[in-house]
């Protein structure tokens, strides 16, 4: 029985893009304050698994690449080398070239191996220098030395999961080395380890007076020029015996003539399952990073959990369907009927929450990009900027995240190009030089705000204006500063001085907005003069299915989505205002709103047409308001959203459809696209 390498394969690209993103944010991390030991170690230790598992499946060049990081690392950790500034972007273009080669084997391309070897020769460099004591990062003088003589307790011994969770905490605290441990037989039996830390004496016996028995715990502090713990012990015996990747090193197979990079290497004959052993010993209980338990994890495909969400969503719509011959049902029998169907709502409630989450993922998957883009960027432009992150856990559809990343890119370059001032002119404002990034994601309600704030010059009203009158953009007296932000998203228009290689062509933000409000989201904007200015991108959680506010309009229903919908109202003939001598509005607690009727609009006959009789639904998005005219409300319940086909493209005022309870298809406005054309002075017939 033969082995098909390909899923191993697959699983090789994720785990090693991983371990580079791992890699990447911690040396970020590095470059803005004093690293610790702990920190060098968790670095060296991703370099290590992908340097083994790439030379395991072949991939050479990663692995030799991957070999001189690991050198630099390794005297870096033990205190040999101080960290400098100049190995910190080697490092980050390590980062960048492994990228690049692991997607060229992937494709099965001819990998770039002179940018590698380049690179292989400035790490090997930076690995053999001198120590430079000037270096910020150079300061290992605090590093300590302990020798720690153990038992542990008889519950904790006997537990694997917790002996490697004391063992994890020790190793966070510096380079640990296991002298002597007890044997399987013995597992109360005594423990002897070494540890170099910068780490209080305190805060290691922290980690192990709660696990060892009382009067069994001896630490001892070694001097200054002891040896340095073995390369071929502790750490470095658990890091080369492959414990911390998915594969076990074997002799790479050769592959055929011609055959691409990106598929399994193969030898005479295919290798079999009794000929290849993946994992073949348990790892040992020793781990001094931090991982989840490979038994409370499994690798699912995209379009498995896709299929998921689509059965779950049919789900939805056959409740409905019940629900709808429920009103029909003769009241005998409609109580039990009603009982069942509650249940059946709230299970399938959880049963969709449930899968859904399957699909969601952390924020940070979107922000993870930026500090090294914000570094970069920065240093470019000579601004001093801190990037500051909140609330990258929440989590958001797999979708959205890879559709959502580069409209926020854009807002980030903005931002550091246009909002943030220079050092100098800072400084002359009274404001420190070093400016401020935000980076925000909160949850509200079924949908995640995420927002890019800067504390920099701010958006000019008057330069907006006269910017928007020159092109010819429908301005207006009284426009609200939400409305004029909003004149930044026409296509042309920008506010720039100058015209960079970044920005300042007026082309990006109408592309930024037109992007957002294709997922169902929109864009809002504040800006305060001289303080800066924060853009926000409302979006819905999921794609697959939203709340809605079903509505009748003559015989026909559509539906509002229900985040966009502020209220509902009946309005009074007094409440009818005629503005400009021409156009009636509503006015609401003072504001003053336009009304789009929605029966003519459509051209459905026998539709309301009577503001004071009909209902009218205030909807907002992009900072505008308006009130829609509806003859009724049906109900407020969740609608599985189905793209609209390409015959239905011309439809300007819907997004999308759903299927009903009674089996007939209501379309979904598009919010955000009604409210822009009204304000731009386009048609809104459909």
């Amino acid at each position: 029985m033969s082995l098909d390498m390909r899923q191993f394969y697959q699983v090789f690209f994720e785990e090693t893009e991983e371990h580079l993103a791992n890699i990447e944010a911690l040396l970020l991390r590095l470059d803005e304050r004093q690293p610790s030991a702990g920190e060098v170690a968790e670095i060296f230790r991703a370099a290590h698994s992908i340097k083994g598992s790439s030379a395991t499946f072949g991939f050479e060049d990663m692995a030799a690449l991957t070999h001189e990081l690991e050198d630099m690392l390794d005297r870096v950790r033990k205190g040999k080398l101080g960290l400098t500034r100049a190995m910190i972007d080697a490092g980050l273009e390590a980062v960048d070239v492994l990228r690049s080669l692991l997607d060229a084997h992937r494709g099965a391309r001819q990998p770039d191996t002179g940018r590698a070897e380049r690179l292989r020769q400035r790490l090997a460099a930076l690995a053999t220098q001198a120590p430079d004591g000037a270096d910020r990062f150079q300061d290992h003088d605090d590093l300590r030395r302990y020798e720690l003589v153990f038992n542990l307790t008889r519950v904790v011994a006997g537990s694997g999961l917790l002996v490697g969770n004391m063992l994890d905490e020790l190793g966070r605290l510096g380079e640990l080395e296991i002298i002597e441990r007890p044997p399987a037989q013995q597992p109360e039996g005594r423990w002897r380890v070494r540890l170099s830390t910068r780490a209080e004496e305190s805060a290691l016996r922290a980690v192990l007076e709660l696990v060892t028995d009382p009067g069994a715990l001896h630490l001892t502090r070694m001097p200054p020029d002891a040896p340095d713990p073995a390369s071929s012990g502790g750490f470095a015996e658990e890091a080369e015996d492959g414990s911390y990747t998915l594969f076990q090193p074997f002799p790479p197979a050769g592959r055929r003539e011609g055959q691409p990079a990106g598929e399994p290497p193969v030898g005479d004959a295919e290798m079999s399952a009794s000929q290849t052993t993946l994992a073949q010993s348990p790892p040992k209980a020793v781990s001094v990073a931090s991982r989840s338990s490979a038994d409370a994890w499994i690798r699912v495909g995209v379009d498995k959990v896709d299929q998921m969400i689509d059965l779950v969503g049919e789900l939805v719509i056959t409740r409905s369907i019940l629900q709808e011959v429920a009103n029909q049902v003769d009241a005998e029998v409609l109580d039990r009927l009603m009982h069942g169907l509650g249940l059946l709502e709230r299970h399938t409630r959880a049963l969709q929450e449930s899968v859904m989450s399957i699909r969601m993922v952390s924020v940070s998957m979107v922000f993870g990009r930026f500090p090294r883009l914000v570094r970069e960027l920065s240093a470019r432009l000579g601004k001093r900027v801190r990037l500051q992150m909140e609330g990258e856990h929440n989590a958001l559809d797999r979708g959205l995240v890879e559709r959502i990343a580069d409209p926020i890119t854009h807002l980030v370059r903005n931002a550091l190009d246009h909002g943030i001032e220079a050092p100098a002119l800072r400084r002359a404002a009274g404001k420190p030089e070093e400016g401020r990034l935000v980076l925000r994601a909160a949850h509200q309600g079924s949908y995640i705000l995420i927002q890019v704030e800067d504390d920099g010059a701010g958006l000019s009203r008057e330069r907006i204006l006269a910017r928007a009158q020159a092109r010819g953009l429908p301005v207006r007296e009284g426009m609200s500063d939400a409305e004029v932000w909003q004149l930044i998203c026409e296509p042309g228009l920008s506010t720039a001085d100058e015209i960079s290689d970044l920005s300042g062509r007026g082309v990006g933000m109408d592309v930024v907005k037109r992007n957002v409000q294709a997922l169902g989201g929109q864009l809002e904007i504040r800006s305060t003069p001289g303080r800066g200015t924060c853009i926000g991108v409302r979006l819905p959680l999921t794609l697959a299915i939203v709340d809605g506010l079903i509505v009748g309009i003559g015989s026909e229903r559509y539906v509002l989505p229900f985040g966009f919908v502020a209220e509902t109202l009946q309005v009074s003939p007094d409440a009818v205002v005629v503005v400009g001598g021409q156009a009636r509005m509503i006015r609401v607690r003072g504001d003053y709103l336009p009304v789009i009727e929605l029966g003519r609009v459509l051209g459905v006959p026998q539709a309301a047409s009577d503001w004071c009789a009909g209902i009218m639904v205030v909807v907002e998005a992009h900072g505008m308001r308006a009130a829609v005219l509806v003859d009724s409300l049906i109900d407020q319940q969740q609608v599985v959203i189905k793209h609209l086909g390409d015959h239905f493209r011309r439809l300007p005022v819907f997004s999308a459809a759903t299927v009903l309870g009674n089996g007939k298809v209501a379309l979904i406005f598009d919010v955000a696209g009604l409210l822009e054309r009204l304000r731009s002075g386009q048609t809104l017939a459909a």
